[in-house]
């Protein structure tokens, strides 16, 4: 009797585990994905790779599914949270250190997922594709020839896929969905919580069309409500939201007083680069050829990724000025942030997810009668309405449409959340999507895109998982936070480069100023205490130099500590005032920096007396510290 036992035991833990083979249900375990020593030894989280097929409907070859899991930090049974990010094209276990200390993780399990193609997972697609496209953006061309371009690089994206032996076309939402449900089922969870945002509101209703009981609650952040209509509409979305941020400008007296009538200035800039590209400076490392030219595609296309950040939004007055005024020395900044979008996509897995669900089912002929609503806008955003050419391109053959039952999704319990300035997925999606889901309904009056990463979109999602009551539909409108245009910045493109290097502490680069300091700290207490014992000694040339050679250095640090605490004050009420000066408030600072040059002027000729004075080795050291902090001022760009 034993003996059959432990044979039967034997056969069905061998049938299950052939099962999870069969359906690709493999875990192994993976180093931490960040290089931080202490995550080596961090046994409340989980590091690994799903294995999956590459092709669900016929299974042949593995790919590696990367996911990362943040243990709940007490006993909870409390369901776990799935996060599905959006691009799409975006890492989800990029958001780790959001995640790591959010508080639902005191009582949840947070799962980060790379879906395939992305992040961590492999194989990757292209992952230098995203480069190709910035360097073509880049460059003054037509909008038709960057068309032609994107396609030439897109193409080529397909071709080296297809010589790797993988097929494009298997990274779809679809196979996402199942890649999902096996993740879950290979975690040993009976439910969770999802959480999605952007484009992972549409993989999260895939998901849910196909496997209902994987859920237990959803969380669609900036969503998506018809993929059909994603691209048709993408240009009637934009200008909504700029005609928002039009009406905000002038009904605030302070914004309306500096930029007056900003819906007239944005459209001069569309049609002054339409004729006249304007081309900035930047550092080799975002672009070899140090330079990015602007034309008017470029700058709609700006206009549009700053209205997903509430911070970028508040000083969008600010850029649009500085286009009007064509401030190449202040717009070389507005590059370094343009750039993230593109290193933050794999843009691999966006084309090639975008061109299975979304281009197949739109239309050239509506996005182009939408674009013809709004003259001043030429055309519309061409980024966009070139994918109509590279699907015409990318794909051959007709590809099935994922076709969503509603009704089944509504039942599960299920909130929403819109941002009042999203360009993309604007709150017109988000009411048309609740009524279909009988969802509760979040709408953020002067938010933008991603409403799950302030603290009040925090707060709702951290509300509606725990509550243990059916949620019924209703519709909430926060307007706690207010639009705080700036308007006072003092423009200036050596304040962002200063902001990088300190930001960017590295010792090296650090210790000749350091050195400089401490010498000039030295040199103002040696030479008071000098001019003090020896006044009656001294002649007055000599105490007029070193009063002078005081002076400086008194005024080297209080510009440099200036400086820093402007840059400290601009972070702690709007990063991105950083990326173009500081607050009109420190202004007289610059004066001091002329001030300052003047007095080395005045040392440098002094010093034609040198064999006049006392003390040459430390009065020579002190003269080279000080030039050496004005050339550091110099070369960030201060006088330019």
């Amino acid at each position: 009797m034993k003996t059959s036992k432990v044979f039967f035991l034997l056969f069905i833990m061998i049938s299950s585990f052939l099962l999870a083979q069969k359906e690709g249900y493999t875990i192994t375990k993976a180093k931490p994905f960040f290089d931080e020593e202490h995550l080596k030894t961090d046994k409340t989280i989980e590091w690994g790779y799903l294995y999956v097929p590459e092709n669900w409907t016929a299974p042949a070859s593995k790919i590696k599914i990367a996911f990362t899991i943040l243990k709940k930090k007490k006993k909870s049974s409390q369901k776990p949270l799935l996060y599905i990010e959006g691009g799409p094209g975006q890492s989800g276990i990029g958001t780790f250190g959001y995640f790591r200390d959010h508080p639902l993780r005191d009582y949840s399990d947070i799962i980060l997922v790379d879906v395939r193609g992305v992040g961590n997972s492999l194989p990757k697609l292209c992952p230098e594709l995203g480069t190709e496209i910035f360097k073509i953006l880049s460059s003054n061309e037509s909008a038709a020839a960057d068309e032609k371009n994107r396609l030439f690089a897109t193409m080529n994206c397909k071709n080296e896929l297809i010589r790797k032996g993988i097929d494009p076309a298997n990274y779809n939402s679809m196979n996402i969905a199942n890649d999902l449900h096996a993740l879950k089922t290979a975690l040993h969870y009976d439910k969770w919580n999802v959480l999605g945002v952007s484009y992972g509101t549409y993989i999260s209703q895939v998901y849910a069309n196909s496997f209902p009981d994987d859920f237990n609650k959803m969380i669609l952040d900036s969503s998506i409500n018809n993929i059909s209509e994603y691209y048709d509409k993408i240009n009637d979305h934009y200008v909504k939201e700029l005609n928002i941020l039009f009406s905000k400008c002038k009904q605030d007296p302070v914004s309306n007083k500096k930029f007056p009538d900003l819906e007239k200035t944005y459209y001069e800039v569309i049609a002054d680069l339409d004729k006249r590209p304007l081309t900035v400076n930047i550092p080799k490392d975002l672009l070899e050829k140090g330079s990015f030219t602007f034309n008017s595609e470029d700058f709609k296309l700006v206009i549009h990724q700053a209205l997903y950040n509430k911070q970028m939004t508040e000083v969008l007055p600010v850029i649009i000025t500085l286009f009007h005024e064509r401030n190449a020395a202040a717009l070389s900044s507005v590059v370094g942030a343009f750039s993230g979008v593109f290193r933050a996509l794999d843009f691999g897995t966006y084309y090639s997810m975008l061109l299975n669900d979304a281009l197949p089912y739109s239309s050239l002929k509506y996005y182009d009668e939408d674009a013809a609503k709004y003259p001043g806008l030429k055309g519309g955003l061409s980024f966009y309405r070139s994918d109509f050419l590279i699907n015409s391109q990318w794909n051959t053959k007709s590809i099935p449409q994922n076709i969503l039952d509603y009704k089944k999704i509504s039942k599960i319990p299920t909130m929403i959340l819109a941002g009042e300035f999203d360009p993309i997925t604007p709150v017109s999606n988000a009411q048309s999507l609740a009524g279909l889901l009988n969802a509760e309904l979040i709408i953020f009056k002067n938010e933008n895109h991603a409403l799950l990463f302030n603290q009040e979109g925090s707060g709702f999602i951290n509300n509606f998982i725990k509550d243990t009551y059916q949620q019924k539909p209703s519709v909430k409108i926060m307007s706690t936070y207010k639009t705080n245009f700036v308007t006072d910045i003092h423009v200036n493109p050596g304040v962002p480069k200063l902001a990088t290097f300190i930001g960017n502490f590295d010792l090296l680069n650090f210790a000749p100023l350091i050195l400089a300091y401490i010498l000039m700290i030295i040199g103002i207490v040696y030479f008071s205490m000098h001019i003090i014992r020896k006044r009656k000694e001294e002649g007055l040339f000599s105490k007029l130099f070193y009063g002078l050679l005081i002076l400086s250095c008194l005024l080297a640090i209080i510009i440099m500590g200036g400086f820093i605490y402007a840059i400290q004050d601009a972070v702690s009420s709007n990063f991105f005032i950083c990326a173009f000066g500081i607050k009109e408030k420190f202004s007289s600072l610059f004066t001091l920096l002329t001030v300052y040059a003047a007095t080395i002027f005045l040392l440098v000729i002094f010093l034609i007396r040198i064999n006049k004075y006392k003390h040459k080795v430390i009065i020579v050291s002190l003269v080279f510290s000080l030039i050496l902090i004005l050339f550091y001022f110099y070369y960030w760009g201060f006088f330019n």
